[in-house]
């Protein structure tokens, strides 16, 4: 993990024993200078029970004398002349005389090995401070080494991330904005820069203008501190100034699924568990707060880091928290964990419901609790003190505890999976489509939700979207779909006149399509219906079908006359079953077009007991999900003026 790096780092920790070094001219000279050298742990004097040692140029103090200063547990195996030293998940093994040592279980070579003296373990001062997270200074004026302890270093880490928000990077933090500038990844050719995979780097007025290429290698996880750009990359942790230049890699060697960046201090994940460095100081070495090779994903609040994994048998993840210094854990409890965020003393995730077959919001207390459900959605993001949701393409918002939710967009259509990031008072999300060569294209989207407007972020163009004709013939035939198709467009030219209501357009629709169509029953009766019976073709062609042809073909009607309308799956007369759900002004009707159509066919013969009735008639002998009805209504019901016109 990060050898050559933590490597570099070792050897530059040496230049503070060199220095010091430096002021002794000979062997005698030194053992009477070095007697002056003081040892001081944040701000307080060391007592050492052996002065401090100065051999070819290294400093050496008692094993115990500043490690338990720093907090760090030791372990002295005399036998083997071994030192086992811990605080929190960081572990470090060495033993005297070797030229290496073992941090968390990396071989780490050092220059100059420990040594026992007079009976005192020595050890080299800056290497074993620095690998518990300790900063390391000689001070010539008073002559002391003063060294900064990790738990005193942790003071900078501020109460919330800082590099973008806690909710934005819990949806893969793929736009941040500083200023008036847009940092963003898009995927140059297919693909989708919200998902793991990321997309190349780029730059943009948040206004909108030229849009500057920044870096053209996958980036995810985007944080931003002064002039420059913390990401994760395909081969470790990289930062790049905000104008493209001076990529620096920060850790390599490590895949990393949750980059966190809090004041100086970044905060990631590796195969092993949680780490986090301190990213302006040279020599300080990656300190882990976590040993756990399950966690999945993570985040950081007020001095804890929150995180879920480590999956049983049942496919549970454990919902828990540490301190950042890797000390007094916290167990909330098991669930299928989606994701997880903080906002002020809440636990905010969406979990998955095996037994009802959906994602679930909900929150926690912080300091522990039940879990709360909030909401039914797809995914979330928290801006303010505002909850945004997302079902299907319409985003919602809500007060943080999911009352008073509305809609506030339509985006139309979106990435997988779907994650939306926001930034003041714009939504970012990817849209795609799916193109004539069958592949899904993907450009990320900027809405600006108060001015109900939007644009392509980086300017890239989508191509225009393949119409989906599966439902009117399952096979790849396009003459057959063409032929469906004009079909439909005829029935609706033939049967609509102008100054029809819209229940009166509904039920010429309907009149058509049952008396112009034979259930399909012989071959219902054998289980030897063919494939073409379960299409809109079958009805529109063949005239002959079964409940989910019947259905599909008053969706496409439906749809050309602009109503709006839904399958619906259920049971009815003890067999699974499709019919319809109309959307008017004065609510929602079931219609089941299939049921209406009297078995054996009778030609001309239309009956209405299914046509345009309540969710409690219809419930009289179809068996549905009401809540699923109730949710998809939900889904849909947004105001005209929210939706979204793009320029």
């Amino acid at each position: 993990m990060y050898r050559k790096q933590l490597i570099e780092k070792l050897c530059l920790g040496l230049t503070l024993a060199w220095g010091i070094a430096v002021l002794l001219s000979s062997p005698v000279q030194a053992e009477q200078k070095q007697r002056d050298i003081a040892v001081a742990v944040d701000g307080q004097m060391v007592k050492l029970s052996t002065p401090p040692v100065t051999i070819a140029n290294v400093n050496y103090v008692p094993l115990r004398g500043v490690l338990e200063r720093l907090g760090v547990s030791i372990m002295w195996d005399q036998g083997t002349e071994t030192l086992r030293a811990e605080k929190g998940a960081q572990k470090l093994e060495y033993t005297i005389g070797q030229s290496y040592a073992e941090l968390n279980g990396q071989a780490l070579f050092l220059s100059s090995p420990g040594l026992i003296r007079n009976g005192t373990v020595m050890v080299p001062l800056r290497f074993v401070s620095e690998a518990f997270g300790a900063e390391v200074k000689w001070d010539a004026g008073t002559r002391t080494i003063k060294i900064t302890s990790d738990d005193k270093l942790l003071s900078s880490i501020s109460a919330e991330p800082t590099g973008n928000t806690a909710a934005n990077l819990m949806n893969n933090g793929y736009a941040v904005q500083q200023g008036e500038w847009i940092y963003g990844l898009e995927n140059k050719e297919n693909g989708y820069a919200s998902d793991s995979s990321g997309g190349y780097l780029y730059k943009v007025n948040a206004a909108g203008g030229d849009v500057t290429l920044l870096l053209a290698e996958q980036a995810r996880k985007l944080n931003i501190r002064d002039e420059w750009i913390y990401f994760l990359g395909s081969g470790g942790i990289y930062k790049i100034r905000t104008d493209g230049s001076g990529l620096t890699e920060l850790v390599e060697g490590v895949y990393s699924r949750q980059l966190i960046l809090m004041n100086n201090w970044l905060f990631y994940n590796t195969d092993d568990g949680i780490y986090r460095l301190q990213v302006d100081r040279v020599s300080a070495l990656p300190i882990r707060v976590l040993k756990n090779s399950e966690i999945d994903q993570f985040t950081v609040s007020r001095g804890w880091v929150y995180y879920y994994g480590n999956p049983d048998a049942e496919h549970m993840d454990t919902l828990a928290r540490v301190r950042i210094n890797g000390t007094e854990s916290v167990t909330y409890g098991k669930l299928d964990y989606e994701d997880i965020t903080i906002h002020k003393d809440y636990i905010y995730v969406n979990y998955y419901v095996e037994e009802e077959s959906k994602i679930k919001t909900g929150r926690i207390p912080a300091e522990g609790g039940p879990l709360e459900y909030l909401l039914t959605a797809d995914g979330f993001n928290i801006a303010g003190d505002t909850l945004y949701y997302g079902l299907g393409s319409i985003i919602y918002r809500s007060e943080l505890d999911g009352t008073g939710s509305r809609a506030v967009a339509n985006l139309e259509h979106w990435g997988i999976p779907l994650r939306f990031v926001m930034l003041n008072d714009s939504l970012y999300y990817e849209k795609s489509v799916f193109d004539d060569n069958d592949q899904y294209a993907s450009a990320v989207y900027a809405v600006n939700i108060a001015r109900k407007t939007g644009r392509s972020l980086f300017g890239k163009v989508l191509p225009t979207e393949k119409k989906d004709t599966r439902h009117l013939y399952p096979y790849d035939d396009d003459e057959k779909v063409q032929l469906a198709e004009r079909v439909a467009r005829q029935i609706v030219d033939q049967t609509i006149r102008p100054e029809m209501t819209q229940r009166e357009k509904i039920k010429a629709l309907h009149d058509y399509v049952v008396a112009n169509t034979a259930y399909d029953y012989d071959n219902y009766l054998k289980d030897t219906a063919p494939a073409i019976s379960y299409t809109a073709y079958g009805v529109f062609v063949e005239h002959t079908a079964v409940c989910s042809g019947y259905a599909l073909a008053m969706d496409v009607l439906l749809d050309l006359i602009e109503v709006e309308n839904y399958t619906v799956s259920g049971m009815a007369g003890g067999e699974g079953h499709a019919w319809n759900l109309v959307v008017l002004d004065d609510g929602h009707y079931h219609l089941d077009a299939t049921w209406d159509d009297p078995v054996p066919d009778t030609p001309g013969r239309v009956g209405y007991k299914y046509f345009m009735i309540s969710d409690e008639q219809m419930a009289a002998d179809h068996e549905f999900d009401m809540e699923g009805i109730e949710e998809l209504l939900h889904r849909q019901d947004m105001p005209d003026e929210t939706k979204i016109t793009f320029e």
